[in-house]
């Protein structure tokens, strides 16, 4: 990775903030280590994935897992219908392999979760091989919120997403991704994997003209140097998100296919939701095995060193507190987050990625802190002069309703 490269474009945590950024305005609170209890449990139903992604950070990290049975499903639905405080909601997050292999126990899981009358969001992530009319149908049926991983057109996605035999599946992706648009398109979002020679507004626009309102980019996990992105890789998401900016200024924003990292850095630029936690995990949200043994997140379930209690006990404060203060830690505890300019924008590292894939439980990787910087300083511009424009069109980038005059 050319360092050198990314710094004459801003893009490593040392560079100057863009000009008219004021830190003080936008700082999030210190996040100290609490004893709270979980409300959002990340489950692996099925233990198992019907592809064979070339790039597949589960695989690089993650023991083999076996499916979860009923009873260990009936017990989190309990417990977060037990934990979450009265007026508020939880969530359970349903991904890590494929959950539709587990298509019985999710419609019992639904049934689980009328039964105890728990106000409780599910989060469904597929690849998107299993969604025929008939799952596409009892999918927009509930009001779960479904994200397929999708990598882009043809040639991209086949490049990397295939099936057990080595097969391409874009075909069958593609087609279920237009399967639930039809159904129920706000509730419907894509993520696609930048691997080498990615092509982010090739991937964006892709999508988008499948009707999808929401994507994510991400980066690749990986050590593979020939999977990682290249410093121009990254130079070329840069530039994607700063034209994607300028589209936004004095756009409609309910008309626009929304970029969530992009999103996610507008609303913190303007002074909302500034964290230094990239998430709940180890915190208030864990991942649960097979074998009920609670982890930080679906990331390291299996891996015994980041166990941190079991789903009847619940989480155990001196696990919990290690996790904390290593591989799960702010980033008022991580270098370079300290001195970067961004990192209330940011949030920091996603933490299995620190611990599996850059440098340390201490350090986000120079790709991380890379693509995060295109899309803090993509954010500020936009927003900075979309205030001068009219600051309430950015009111729709709020999570909130705000009645206006």
């Amino acid at each position: 990775m050319d360092l050198t490269l990314l710094k004459q474009h801003g893009l490593v945590p040392s560079s100057a903030p863009p000009a008219g950024f004021v830190a003080e305005d936008v700082a999030s609170r210190p996040t100290r280590v609490p004893q709270m209890a979980l409300t959002s449990l990340a489950l692996d139903v099925s233990g198992g994935c019907n592809l064979r992604c070339r790039y597949c950070a589960e695989q690089a990290s993650q023991p083999q897992r076996r499916p979860m049975e009923d009873g260990l499903i009936s017990e989190a639905i309990r417990l977060l219908g037990n934990n979450c405080p009265e007026g508020s909601r939880g969530s359970v997050r349903l991904g890590s392999g494929e959950p539709l292999l587990a298509l019985p126990q999710l419609r019992r899981l639904e049934a689980e979760i009328e039964a105890c009358k728990a106000s409780l969001d599910v989060f469904l992530t597929t690849n998107g091989m299993l969604v025929d009319d008939t799952t596409a149908d009892w999918l927009a049926a509930t009001d779960w919120r479904l994200k397929v991983s999708l990598d882009g057109p043809p040639d991209i996605h086949n490049a990397w997403r295939v099936d057990a035999s080595g097969k391409a599946t874009f075909a069958h992706v593609s087609a279920a991704v237009q399967r639930l648009v039809d159904r129920c398109a706000d509730r419907v979002s894509a993520t696609a994997v930048l691997c080498r020679r990615a092509q982010p507004k090739v991937v964006f626009d892709s999508i988008a003209a499948l009707g999808v309102r929401r994507i994510e980019l991400v980066c690749v996990a990986t050590n593979d140097k020939e999977i990682l992105l290249s410093a121009e890789d990254v130079l070329a998401y840069h530039g994607f998100v700063q034209q994607y900016a300028d589209t936004l200024i004095g756009a409609d924003l309910e008309t626009q296919p929304m970029l969530v990292g992009f999103e996610e850095a507008a609303r913190r630029a303007m002074g909302y939701a500034n964290t230094d936690l990239p998430c709940g995990a180890g915190r208030t949200l864990a991942g649960v095995d097979a074998d009920g043994a609670l982890y930080p997140c679906f990331r390291f379930v299996g891996l015994e060193a980041y166990r941190l209690g079991y789903l009847r006990s619940g989480l155990e404060p001196q696990l919990q507190h290690r996790f904390c203060n290593s591989v799960g830690c702010a980033t008022g505890q991580r270098q370079p987050c300290q001195d970067c300019w961004a990192q209330s924008l940011c949030g920091g590292p996603c933490f299995s990625v620190a611990a599996f894939f850059g440098p340390g439980a201490h350090a986000p990787s120079s790709l991380h802190c890379a693509i995060q910087l295109a899309n803090a300083r993509a954010a500020v511009k936009y927003v900075t002069r979309q205030r001068e424009i009219d600051a309430a069109a950015l009111l729709p980038l709020l999570p909130i309703e705000i009645p206006l005059p």
